[in-house]
This record gives structure tokens, C-alpha cells and sequence, in this order.
């Protein structure tokens, strides 16, 4: 892009948005799960870091491309801003021009005027001519009789004596002489006023193309400089974007390294979990712990295959298997309601999320495990994760209850 270089530090928008930009301080506090009293279904549904990063990735590439649109309208701004100046210089020259014609052109109305009226003299003096000449043809060849020209001097009006002195002297001309002076002084009345209106009309014609040219060039000028406008209005705007970005983006910065140390947290839990698990007394089935994951007997063997073949596929779980009865009615509350109807009667499917009456659930036997991957349930049979379980669970006796992607029992159920 043409025009001089440009630094954002020198826009005012700048400024402000790089005044106003957040100090961040990323902290990650590292929460401890007991995993022996967590309900896995009350888990929070945060985004995944997966799902975190490509939203931060969406981001960066926004600010970038208006980080990049900022960048192009700098340099488009200088080279409006040239033309601007440039525009301005040529409009400035323009406008002296086009006094300095205005000023001939009045100077030329000026000399019309002063040859208008000499104009009227010589024509005055034409008309004198005209009368002499006609005088003279009436007393050019008489002779003139009259008193002395002291008397006359002394006794008749001066002017008058004087022009008849005049006459007596033109007399004596040849009248081709007075028409030869006729004809000289009315082509020089011809003459001067050609020159008067041909000087006015060219420097009229001057002028105007003086005065188009400036208003021309005050419209160009006032253009350039609506377009200028327009775009510092539009960097403004850009700088109040990548503002809201570079805030999004701190903000998932901010989440990734909270959700990074929370599932760091969780695994550190499980591996002290699964290094000693305690399996419950009394109870009304034979338990065993199989990574972590207290089971009936009866699927140890299934299960622990099962969590092997997920890992070599690159996805490690873990899950809530067994749970007392108590827990199973303390779960229908906080998920059905607390009335007795909504604790034993309830169809599960009515309950946020389902969970089943107490007594027929599958957990309460240790046939039943939900599944977490990443520090939360698997709702969605549309991730690989889900795929996979699908795929590899029925070699190992489990079963997935559609409804509940994270729910898979010996049953289905």
C-alpha cells in the first residue's frame, strides 16, 4: 500500500484501546476431588479443553484478520491523507488564481470604464469636427468682415472670439484634411472600445475557469477528507473489536489453564484412589476395586479389558460404579424432587438427569458404570469417545442405555 508509514502508537483509538486493555493474571487453582463422595452426573458441564482451545482459536484468527484490516486502513488513510494535502496545495493555488483573475478582470472593467469616457471625448471632439466642417463649407471662401481683432477681443465673449479664430484658421484647410481627421478619430473610437470588450471578455473567461477550477477543487478536497473520516470512524470501531477479542480471548486463557489444572487434580485423585481404594462393608454383593472403580466381582474381569482396550485406542476413563441405596435415594431427590412419589415412583425419565428408582438401579448391584473421560460424563454419543466405547464395550460384556451415553451396564439397562 502507497503512502508513508504509519505506527497504531500515533492513532488516538490506539491509544485509548491499549490504555483500556485488561492486565491479566492467569491463576489456576487446583481443586481436590474426593472422588469417594462425588456424584458423577452432578459433575459441571464446562467445555471441554478441546472445545476451549479451538473457541480460542476461532478468536485469535478473528483479531488477526482485524488486527490485518486496522493495518490496511492505516495505509489507506495515509494515502487519503496525501491526497488530501496535496489536494489542498493544488485548491490553495487554485483559489489565488483565481483572485488574482478576479482582480484583472475588475482592473479590466476599470480601463472599459475610462475607455468608455474617452470614448464620449472623442466623440465629443467628432461632433466638434462635424461642425467646424460644416461652418467651414459655408465660410471657407468668404471673407470675413468685422471689426479689429483687438475690438472684437475687447467687446464679444473670450470663447467666442477664440473660436472664431479657430475657424478662421480652419478655413484655410482643405476639407479632405477635416474628413481624413474624421475618419482617423472614429477608427480609433472603434478601436479602443474592441480592445476594451475583447480584454474583459477574455479575462472574464479566465476568471470563471479560475473560480470552476476552485470549486471543483474544494469539492474534491471535501471528499477525501469525508473518506478520511470514515475511515478513522471504522479503525475506532476495529480497535473496540480486537478490544472485545483480546478480553475473549484472556478469558479462555484464563479457563484453559483452570480447566488444565482441575482435570490435573482429578487425575492426581484418581491415581491416589486407585492406589487404595476401599470397597464397602456389608455390602449385599461381592465387590472388587478395578482401576479406581469399585465393581461387582461378577465384571472385574470385562471391565479392567475394557479400560485397557480404551487407553490403547488413546482414551483413559474412569467412572462411578457401585453405590448404596442410601445414595441411590439421596440422587432421586436431587435429581426427581423430595416427595415420596418422586423418590420411589417417579419413571426415571422425568427425573434431570434420569436416574433410576431405588432398588432397580444397576449401580446398587456393581453392574453399572458411569463413564467419565476428560473430568466429565460422556453426553454425547457424537465424540470419538462415545464411537469407541461403542465399538470396543460389547467385546467385554457392556452395554450402553441410549438415552444415558455415559451410563453402561452387563444389561443395557
Amino acid at each position: 500500500m502507497p503512502g508513508r508509514s504509519r505506527s497504531p502508537a500515533t492513532f488516538p483509538q490506539y491509544r485509548q484501546y491499549r490504555h483500556k486493555r485488561w492486565v491479566r493474571v492467569v491463576a489456576a487453582a487446583v481443586v481436590f476431588v474426593s472422588l469417594t463422595t462425588t456424584d458423577p452426573m452432578a459433575l459441571a458441564q464446562n467445555p471441554t479443553i478441546d472445545e476451549i482451545r479451538e473457541d480460542r482459536k476461532q478468536v485469535q484468527e478473528e483479531a488477526a484478520e482485524t488486527q490485518g484490516e486496522i493495518d490496511g486502513l492505516f495505509g489507506d488513510l495515509d494515502s487519503l491523507e496525501m491526497a488530501v494535502n496535496t489536494l489542498v496545495e493544488a485548491r490553495d493555488s487554485a483559489e489565488a488564481a483565481a483572485n488574482a483573475a478576479t482582480r484583472k478582470h475588475e482592473e479590466a472593467q476599470a480601463d472599459l470604464g475610462r475607455t468608455e469616457a474617452r470614448i464620449a471625448e472623442l466623440e465629443a471632439e467628432v461632433a466638434e469636427t462635424d461642425l467646424l466642417l460644416q461652418e467651414s463649407a459655408v465660410n471657407a471662401f468668404t471673407s470675413f468682415q468685422g471689426p479689429n481683432s483687438e475690438q472684437t477681443a475687447l467687446s464679444e465673449d473670450p470663447w467666442r472670439h477664440a473660436r472664431s479664430q479657430s475657424l478662421r484658421s480652419f478655413a484655410n484647410r482643405s476639407t479632405e484634411d477635416l474628413l481624413d481627421d474624421y475618419r482617423g478619430q472614429s477608427a480609433e473610437l472603434e478601436a479602443l472600445r474592441a480592445d476594451a470588450l475583447r480584454n474583459v471578455n477574455e479575462l472574464e473567461g479566465l476568471r470563471n475557469e479560475a473560480l470552476e477550477r476552485t470549486g471543483n477543487l474544494r469539492t474534491a478536497v471535501a471528499n477525501e477528507e469525508r473518506a478520511v473520516a470514515k475511515i478513522k470512524d471504522r479503525v475506532g470501531d476495529l480497535f473496540t473489536e480486537l478490544e472485545a477479542l483480546e478480553n475473549r480471548d484472556a478469558a479462555l486463557e484464563d479457563n484453559l489453564a483452570q480447566e488444565v489444572a482441575r482435570l490435573e487434580a482429578i487425575a492426581a485423585a484418581a491415581r491416589a484412589r486407585a492406589r487404595g481404594v476401599t470397597v464397602p462393608r456389608n455390602a449385599p454383593v461381592d465387590l472388587v476395586e478395578v482401576q479406581g472403580i469399585v465393581v461387582n466381582v461378577l465384571i472385574a474381569e470385562g471391565l479392567g479389558g475394557f479400560l485397557d482396550a480404551m487407553r490403547a485406542e488413546g482414551f483413559n476413563l474412569f467412572g462411578s460404579g457401585y453405590r448404596t441405596n442410601s445414595r441411590q435415594i439421596e440422587l432421586r431427590q436431587q435429581h426427581c424432587g423430595t416427595s415420596d412419589y418422586a423418590v420411589y415412583q417417579m419413571p426415571s425419565s422425568q427425573c434431570s438427569p434420569p436416574t433410576a428408582r431405588p432398588g432397580f438401579s444397576q449401580h446398587e448391584v456393581g453392574l453399572a458404570v458411569d463413564f467419565i473421560y476428560n473430568g466429565r460424563l460422556i453426553r454425547s454419543q457424537n465424540t470419538p469417545v462415545f464411537q469407541a466405547m461403542a465399538r470396543i464395550a460389547p467385546n467385554y460384556g457392556l452395554l450402553n442405555l441410549p438415552s444415558e451415553p455415559w451410563h453402561w451396564s452387563t444389561s443395557g439397562r
